[in-house]
């Protein structure tokens, strides 16, 4: 099997558990819009929420993650998968006191908040809070595990993961909090339970997953010089690779501030982008960052270029079409996921703007993912940390501006899609002047074929659905014509870019016309 088609293969099975976690990430958020809808409540547990799952960001997804993929395949390209393993076990002995020291730290700021504060939105979220920090150090470690699970070829367990989080605050909230919740605030506390229950299950899945790899509790490997690498490298990593999670913190507390409900409508947007950007962009940089990381270990030059063009190229080709799509279809998506229960037309319509603005943003998202790791693995965490400065100060800065200004959630938006511009082309720069050798292939010419491809397939989806939705307007239910107006316009557009691609060779079409093979094989149409 080749590197390329292993990797295809590999992101087809990050990509397919991601898109169950997904799937049942929107259908708890729907849950907490129809039970809540943009009430103080649903607010102050959203905003509680941010904080545990900031620090897993920062500190697990992000800087554990970050920092020590390089070293572990380092340490295993030299001396074999077993002497990685007991360096893991090193690392998560040094770090764990950390993480419980900060979770028992946090949740005394939270019970103290509690007794300081007379708005009753923020005496919940500071009791929210209190009840899903221990959220934190278990998903942390559950990401110190998954990163040694994806470098031993292990993928998806992370994501499966993910929807067992999903399930448990699920049931938290539409079973044990629709049967035993005293009113909205009993609920959110069942919802809180279901966190912690869901966190104690993303801790297990991997652990288990790395133990099927052949790791064991013990020994432990004090590598003096592996473990110095990786403390350099973490604070940076920390901040450089949940730059996006701090960005949003900032945004969504201002959004909070201005009033409860609009924190919702930021919260939704802000929801339905992650959806493709974990669909695609995250399966694809999980995959190619292990690659990357290897490559780099082992001087392979060639390699790193192919890799890291590679994934750029994929995450262009499906992120670009995907943002034009969530522009176009704002308002139908809207209403056909959350307009229900206590989310009204009205907070639909309020949402819209917000989730364009997004869209809009959503391919530097993915492509700063692809940048930041490929620096990571060149070590070059500082830079990563300093850039992440710049995009802090131009998001703050924004988002007063926008708000003193009178822009509202809008303008917090517009300060984001900002702040996350800046960050890429001032990382892409970076990745040019320290490790040059990931830019060996010009990616100009696939940027303008995703982009042209991804404009036409905009104007044939928008058109589309408006014939469709006024023909079936008359005869069938306003949601089910919403839905199948978009399923069947957005899926000939979405065919019609994928014939562009294919037709314009781009470099990736291997892989759509693999796809399309296999349907046909399992349509019976080709032997």
């Amino acid at each position: 099997m080749s590197e390329q088609t292993r990797q295809y293969q590999d992101m087809a099975k990050t990509a397919s558990w991601t898109m169950v976690s997904r799937v049942l990430g929107l259908f708890r958020d729907q849950l907490i819009a129809a039970f809540f809808g943009a009430s103080a409540i649903g607010a102050a547990f959203l905003f509680a929420f941010q904080i545990p799952n900031l620090f897993r960001r920062l500190l697990g997804e992000g800087a554990l993650t970050a920092a020590t993929v390089p070293v572990l395949a380092e340490i295993e390209a030299k001396h074999g998968r077993p002497a990685s393993h007991a360096f893991l076990n090193y690392v998560l002995r040094k770090v764990l006191p950390w993480l419980l020291g900060i979770t028992l730290v946090g949740i005394g700021l939270a019970l103290l908040a509690m007794m300081l504060f007379k708005d009753p939105r923020y005496v919940n979220s500071a009791e929210f809070t209190a009840w899903c920090m221990p959220y934190m150090p278990l998903i942390c470690v559950a990401a110190l595990f998954t990163s040694a699970v994806n470098l031993s070829g292990r993928f998806g367990l992370a994501e499966i993961a993910s929807s067992c989080l999903n399930v448990c605050m699920i049931l938290g909230l539409g079973f044990f909090g629709y049967y035993l919740g005293d009113g909205d605030l009993g609920r959110a506390r069942w919802l809180c339970f279901g966190t912690l229950a869901g966190g104690a299950l993303q801790l297990l899945i991997p652990m288990w997953g790395l133990q099927k790899a052949g790791w064991r509790s013990t020994p432990v490997r004090a590598d003096a010089a592996a473990w110095q690498a990786l403390r350099v490298a973490f604070i940076p990593a920390a901040l450089g690779a949940g730059i996006l999670q701090i960005n949003f913190l900032i945004s969504r507390s201002l959004a909070f501030d201005l009033e409860g409900s609009k924190l919702t409508y930021y919260y939704i947007a802000n929801r339905i982008v992650e959806l493709p950007i974990g669909l695609f962009s995250t399966a694809i940089a999980t995959v190619m960052f292990p690659a990357m990381a290897t490559a780099f270990a082992e001087k392979d030059i060639a390699a790193m270029g192919r890799n890291y063009a590679r994934g750029m190229r994929l995450i262009l080709a499906i992120n670009i079409g995907a943002a034009i799509g969530l522009a176009v279809y704002s308002e139908q998506i809207i209403r056909l996921l959350f307009e229900f229960g206590r989310f009204s037309a009205e907070d639909c319509a309020k949402t819209r703007s917000v989730l364009v603005l997004f869209a809009l943003a959503m391919p530097f998202h993915a492509m700063i993912s692809m940048v930041t790791r490929a620096l990571n693995v060149a070590g070059q965490t500082q830079a990563t940390f300093r850039v992440a400065l710049w995009a802090v100060g131009v998001n703050i800065t924004g988002s007063v501006a926008a708000i003193v200004l009178g822009y509202g959630i809008e303008g917090l938006a517009m300060a984001n899609a900002a702040s996350a511009m800046v960050q890429y082309f001032l990382l892409r720069r970076q990745l040019r002047v320290t490790a040059p050798a990931f830019l060996t292939e010009n990616l100009t010419f696939p940027f303008v074929q995703a982009l042209v491809g991804s404009v036409f397939m905009g104007v044939v989806a928008y058109q589309g659905f408006n014939l469709l939705f006024m023909l079936g307007q008359p005869w069938v239910n306003t949601k089910v014509n919403l839905f199948a107006s978009m399923a069947v316009a957005g899926g000939v557009a979405a065919a019609l870019y994928a014939a562009l691609l294919v037709w314009w060779k781009y470099p990736e079409r291997d892989l759509v016309l693999g796809f399309g093979d296999r349907m046909l094989r399992r349509l019976r149409l080709r032997r």
